[in-house]
């Protein structure tokens, strides 16, 4: 049996629409993107990590600042199709499973991801993720599949969708693909840790603020410590809606 090479792949723009260039907005004196990086670089499970970009010009002031950031690689493809593009990633790494988290999530928890990790493997799940509407908080999120469900998705996605959001084609057909997902109690997917608007971006600024000083590589109980004695700090987002995921289950996928 060949080994696993397991490589993190973090999807990140300029371009983004609600918040635009906020992938370089500093938080605690740095980019937050370093955050994201710095983050996952706690893994233990991982062999690599890439950055993963748009082609052209408008990305370029990204893609200048990732170079000087050690420990991660950067590469390159269509803006629109985020499923080539880590397709791309992911074969210029040799990776044979892939970790996907996306740049707007800097309190991503490296212990959960190894976890997720920990799952896919424990099972031979082709994929392995966190619930997506229950459980770890908003921004939390992470996604494990094997480079041959990529791969598989890469050759038959059609769906716009499903070629923006990477993983779709995998996630729509649990018949074709062994999924499993990790669920938490309680449910505190209603903590909003994601920064998508000027109003998440406020709540990450004083939650690194409060938190970075203290405990540099503060984690979900840090949070959870926080939270229970700061609750109004979440009340900063609470009005923002987000994005529902698109899954019609009458529907029959192909």
């Amino acid at each position: 049996m060949s080994m696993e090479r397991i490589i993190a792949i973090v999807q990140a723009r300029l371009t983004s629409t609600r918040l635009p260039g906020k992938v370089l907005l500093p938080l605690a004196g740095v980019p937050l993107i370093n955050r994201v990086i710095e983050r996952l670089a706690g893994c233990r499970s991982l062999d690599g990590l890439c950055v993963t970009i748009p082609e052209g010009d408008a990305q370029l002031s990204l893609k200048t600042h990732l170079m000087s950031v050690g420990g991660v690689s950067v590469e390159s493809g269509p803006e629109a199709d985020v499923l080539q593009r880590t397709l791309i990633a992911a074969e210029a790494h040799k990776a044979t499973v892939v970790v996907r988290v996306t740049s707007d999530c800097p309190f991503v928890d490296p212990v959960l991801v190894d976890t997720v990790i920990a799952a896919h493997k424990a099972g031979e799940f082709e994929y392995a993720r966190t619930a997506m509407d229950s459980g770890f908080p908003l921004g939390f999120d992470c996604e494990v599949f094997t480079i041959d469900s990529l791969r598989i998705a890469y050759k038959e996605a059609g769906d716009p969708y499903e070629r923006e959001h990477v993983t779709p084609f995998i996630w729509r057909r649990p018949d074709r693909f062994s999924t499993v997902i990790l669920d938490h109690k309680p449910d505190r997917r209603h903590w909003r840790l994601v920064v998508d608007t000027s109003e998440d971006y406020e709540l990450a600024c004083k939650v690194y603020e409060l938190l970075h000083k203290k405990v540099p590589g503060f984690r979900y109980l840090d949070l959870i410590d926080l939270f229970r004695v700061q609750p109004q700090l979440l009340d900063l987002n609470r009005s923002i809606q987000q994005t529902p995921y698109i899954f019609d289950s009458q529907k029959e996928y192909p």
